[in-house]
């Protein structure tokens, strides 16, 4: 038998130099796929910085604390909010690859019956390939007191537009969050001076925890501060709200002109009048604190504020019904290191105005009426509309005048936020 020849099989080189270069091909492409999606990333890290550049630039003009310049104050006042030009904005940290201009335009309307404000932020840079980039933001901003402007009360709802920091929005914002898990709380000294800490729960708002020896300051209070204090569970609420003084002869409810600020009593600052739910709270009174002025001088000062003092209290919903009764400011005779009060005048030569935008003085509870509601049948005390309170009060706020003076309409009468005042009290 004749056997065949053996034939060999195999790649040619020229079929493996088309090979390579079909390869080289694709991996150049590759390259400029990589190289796309680099700059890609590049420019939406400096979209993100530049989103977060103009909100933090709203968000800084909305924390004014004051409608005119105050000496000191970090914050810019309602007076200084105007048009400016950063032309290098430095990021946190001096990171990132690209310098921003941050250009901000404020317009203020003359025909606006309120003042207002209409603020744009552009933020400006240039990204890697030289091409101009830019983002815009634009909120309006109203000059009215911080101090009064929440006047038209939070509402008692636990929804999402009640939640401020991921809370409930009756908890004062300078409390701690004190990431401890579960519902989450957070921790407020309603007096920088006392070591008495109230514990708040994050979802409900409530005064879950009463606390005594925390000499932590706020801003540093821990867990493990409150773990170290003497503490003891409770169910409570908070009544919160602003006293303002006027002792002009025409006192303005909006911008309230002092010329002093007045103590209230360090002991009982506010009182609770015909609360007939004291027994139903096994004994527990309510407790306050405010941060009066200690000496004359210090009153004829105006703070963030103005001429303002801030009150606290915690007070005990009853076992069912909540609590109940008309709240009286307490003046004192005397400042705590003894200075007469101006002109040598007694408190009885004062009164208070309630802040409410109610028609009349009997109101819902958040509205500030005359007298919460002390019984729901209104068969004792005086009337008044809405239940007993079981839920936290802010913005419940007065206006102390001169005995002989009438409390104020709104001004101008126009004026879209409602600072209308209702007599409340008189200091005889």
């Amino acid at each position: 038998m004749r056997l065949l020849p053996f034939r060999r099989s195999g790649v040619s080189l020229i079929e493996a130099l088309v090979a390579l270069a079909v390869m080289a091909f694709g991996m150049l492409s590759l390259v400029g796929v990589q190289a796309t999606l680099r700059l890609n990333s590049d420019l939406a890290k400096q979209r993100t910085e530049a989103i977060r550049i103009a909100t933090e630039e709203l968000e800084n003009l909305r924390l004014f604390t004051t409608l005119n310049p105050v000496n000191g104050q970090a914050v810019a006042s309602w007076s200084e909010i105007a048009t400016r030009s950063v032309a290098a904005y430095v990021q946190a940290g001096n990171v990132g690859n690209t310098s921003y201009r941050v250009e901000r335009t404020v317009v203020t309307d003359p025909t606006a019956l309120i003042n207002l404000k209409t603020v744009s932020v552009k933020v400006l840079w240039t990204d890697r390939t030289n091409v101009a980039q830019s983002i815009s933001a634009q909120t309006v901003l109203t000059g009215f007191e911080p101090g009064l402007s929440a006047l038209l009360s939070i509402p008692s709802s636990r929804s999402a537009i009640n939640l401020v920091q991921n809370r409930d929005g009756s908890i004062p914002s300078e409390a701690v969050n004190l990431n401890d898990g579960g519902d989450g709380h957070s921790a407020f000294k309603p007096l920088a001076s006392s070591t008495v800490v109230w514990r708040f729960n994050n979802v409900t708002g409530a005064i879950d925890q009463r606390c005594i020896g925390v000499a932590a300051a706020q801003a540093a209070i821990t867990a493990a501060d409150l773990a170290g204090a003497v503490c003891q569970f409770i169910n409570a609420r908070l009544l919160a709200g602003v006293v303002q003084f006027d002792l002009t002869a025409a006192p303005n409810p909006e911008t309230p002109a002092g010329p002093t600020t007045l103590p209230l009593s360090s002991n009982t600052p506010l009182v609770f009048v015909n609360d007939q739910y004291l027994a139903s709270r096994q004994g527990a009174a309510a407790e306050c604190f405010s941060n009066s002025p200690a000496t004359a001088a210090a009153a004829a000062t105006p703070n963030s504020k103005g001429y303002a003092i801030t009150y606290y209290c915690l007070v005990y919903p009853g076992a069912s019904s909540g609590w109940g009764g008309q709240l009286n400011l307490v003046l004192a005779s005397a400042f705590p290191n003894n200075d007469p009060l101006p002109g040598n005048l007694l408190s009885s030569a004062y009164k208070s105005c309630r802040y409410s935008t109610s028609s009349s003085g009997n109101t819902d509870n958040a509205d500030h009426p005359t007298t919460y509601c002390v019984d729901a049948r209104l068969s004792s005390a005086v009337p008044c509309s809405g239940q007993r309170v079981a839920s936290n009060l802010t913005n419940q706020n007065f206006l102390v005048i001169a005995a002989a003076q009438t409390c104020p309409a709104p001004v101008p009468a126009a004026n879209a936020v409602n600072y209308k005042t209702f007599v409340h009290q008189s200091f005889l």
